[in-house]
């Protein structure tokens, strides 16, 4: 029965801490995919001429999505994206990964889009995609750090339990 009692303790931490080192990689895989999403705006709008919020509602991502629609209903993407990012970042939405530093380049992102000119816009998705590679790599880079501590310490504290009930 302690054999029994202290492989599942074991066999729990350590994928307590797989789990948790997955979560420290879901910071880059939201950037990498907003970043992917963006490119796929960028195509549409400058290149194949959609409007705004046509280019938006094609997008993969849910936060570029309901931008889309907000702006397809009137607003500006700078009003659509305030009013979005608390739904969006609350905790267990779609962005709640994400720190300050990525919703401020995001929120720079739409407060340009969809004003001026196209050099102007292009311009701003160079700038704002650049940013998110930073940032991205920042992330996958903490991430992978962290994930390796993680799920170490998950193996390590489910082998001392195994060995406190042994």
């Amino acid at each position: 029965m302690r054999t029994l009692l202290a492989a599942l303790a074991a066999l729990g931490a350590a994928l307590l801490g797989r789990s948790l080192a997955a979560a420290c990689a879901r910071r880059g895989r939201a950037l990498r995919q907003a970043m992917d999403e963006l490119q796929r705006a960028r195509v549409d709008m400058l290149e194949r001429r959609l409007p705004l919020h046509a280019a938006l509602v094609r997008s993969g991502m849910e936060a570029l999505r309901r931008v889309g629609e907000s702006v397809g209903a009137g607003k500006s993407a700078a009003e659509a994206w305030r009013a979005l990012v608390p739904t969006l970042t609350r905790r267990g939405a779609s962005l709640d990964c994400l720190t300050g530093e990525d919703i401020s380049a995001l929120s720079a992102f739409f407060d340009g889009l969809g004003a001026g000119t196209r050099a102007a816009q292009e311009a701003l998705f160079q700038t704002t995609l650049r940013e998110l590679g930073r940032l991205e790599a920042e992330a996958s880079k903490n991430g992978a750090e962290k994930g390796r501590l993680y799920a170490t310490l998950g193996l390590l504290c489910g082998l001392m339990l195994a060995v406190a009930f042994i």
